[in-house]
């Protein structure tokens, strides 16, 4: 599956039949163990190495401003393709918790639609759980089950830092998941 960025047109070109050298993201394959959280594994796309900041900007842009999204099949599709690779390798029913930012745009409220094609696990806000006040049935049900967390983007990954030290904290065995759309497996490095 390539997505390639245009220079003339200024416009990316999804192809979802070939990946090529050009293509400006990656789906993480199998994913990837965050070693400093246990049972804790990354999936998602992320970007090529040669890829440069203008071009990285404009399409985290253009993901994450799309508003109504029947006017972006490609971008539907590129959702589908990374959710359905997501559920090959882990097995969605398996997740009895989702956690998600509070602040949920389009892409994301997408993303949980499809997932829930998969299962119906219980849906809950980040803030939730990083709230000083914290909902004491979701720390409960935390405690006992595995944990998949989605977001559109990751960017600076300090919050999913936070999210990640407060799951260990009540829960150091079972899985937790990461799945972003896009992102960078080494945020957790940088900031463990």
């Amino acid at each position: 599956m390539g997505v390639t960025f245009d220079n003339e047109k200024q416009m990316f070109v999804f192809d979802f039949e070939h990946d090529g050298a050009e293509d400006i993201v990656n789906l993480t394959g199998d994913g990837y163990q965050v070693k400093a959280f246990g049972k804790c594994f990354y999936y998602g796309y992320e970007f090529s190495e040669q890829v440069d900041d203008f071009v990285k900007s404009t399409f985290l842009d253009d993901v994450t401003k799309a508003y109504d999204l029947k006017k972006y099949p490609d971008l539907t599709d590129f959702v589908k393709i990374a959710i359905d690779a997501l559920h090959r390798k882990i097995n969605l029913y398996k997740y009895d918790v989702v956690l998600q930012p509070e602040a949920s745009n389009k892409l994301n409220q997408y993303m949980m639609r499809y997932i829930y094609r998969f299962a119906q696990p219980k849906l809950c806000k980040v803030e939730d759980l990083l709230n000083k006040d914290k909902d004491e049935k979701l720390c409960a049900s935390i405690r006992q089950q595995n944990v998949l967390i989605i977001d559109d983007v990751t960017t600076s990954g300090s919050t999913l830092n936070e999210i990640l030290r407060t799951f260990r904290i009540l829960n150091e065995d079972n899985e937790i998941t990461i799945f972003s759309l896009i992102g960078r497996k080494d945020l957790m490095a940088e900031a463990v």
